[in-house]
């Protein structure tokens, strides 16, 4: 896993409405949001991070989407011949209300380099050059 750290909406700790899988979906989800609250990870990857199949993703997708903990975006780019569809963009509101990023946003989202692993040069031991 690339990321170090994720930010996930705090309200989904207390929400009795979520059952724990549910909850590790969307922190699983976190993982791959960037600074401007997007993501797009695929289902299989996910189910892989938290040792879930995809079906299970599906369902606690929706489940988060009906709650109010993700919200759909349009995918960008193009749809590979193997599949589907082009692909899963969610917008993760961090605070209920939060607006979505302009498309001009969206297109150029990225996620941070700051996110990226830390590679250290001295054996692994954080910090030394």
């Amino acid at each position: 896993m690339k990321m170090k750290f994720s930010i996930m909406p705090s309200r989904a700790v207390s929400d009795k409405n979520l059952q724990p899988n549910v909850v590790r979906t969307l922190s699983a989800l976190c993982c791959y949001t960037s600074a401007n609250q997007i993501c797009y990870p695929n289902q299989n990857t996910l189910g892989e991070l938290i040792g879930v199949s995809r079906a299970l993703i599906t369902r606690n997708i929706c489940i988060l989407r009906d709650n109010g903990y993700i919200i759909d975006l349009e995918p960008l780019g193009k749809k590979m011949p193997w599949a589907y569809q082009r692909g899963n963009r969610y917008f993760v509101p961090t605070r209920i209300g939060d607006p979505i990023p302009p498309l001009e946003v969206q297109r150029t989202d990225v996620i941070s380099s700051r996110r990226l692993p830390f590679i250290t040069h001295n054996g692994g031991v954080w910090g030394g050059a």
